[in-house]
């Protein structure tokens, strides 16, 4: 199993507002966006290869608690399967995704 990391949270923002801040998004190429038949929208990103991991899987899931609130999952996972240690690239991506799509809105979790 490859090395990931995962976080949540619930954003004090319409989940159009963060479905454009993703669209937007530096450093990530967005491979897949699909609608989850609930209102909300699934995003499947990579980060390429670097000098510290063979490249990322990037999924996030935009789901809305109701008109001005939305909820964030995202998992960040090694792209070789068998690649057990990601020397914190995979909590780096997370951090900078959330961090990019949650910049100046209230966050709970």
């Amino acid at each position: 199993m490859a090395a990931k990391f995962v976080d949540s949270v619930n954003a004090t923002a319409p989940i159009m507002t963060l479905v454009g801040r993703i669209r937007s998004i530096q450093g990530y190429q967005i491979i897949r966006e699909t609608p989850d038949g609930r209102g909300g929208v699934e995003f499947e990103l990579i980060h390429s290869i670097s000098f510290s991991s063979w490249g990322e899987n990037i999924l996030l899931h935009l789901g809305p608690i109701n008109e001005t609130q939305t909820r964030v999952d995202i998992k960040s996972e090694c792209s070789l399967p068998t690649q057990m240690f990601d020397w914190g690239k995979n909590k780096k991506n997370v951090v900078t995704i959330m961090n990019y799509l949650l910049n100046g809105i209230m966050v709970t979790r």
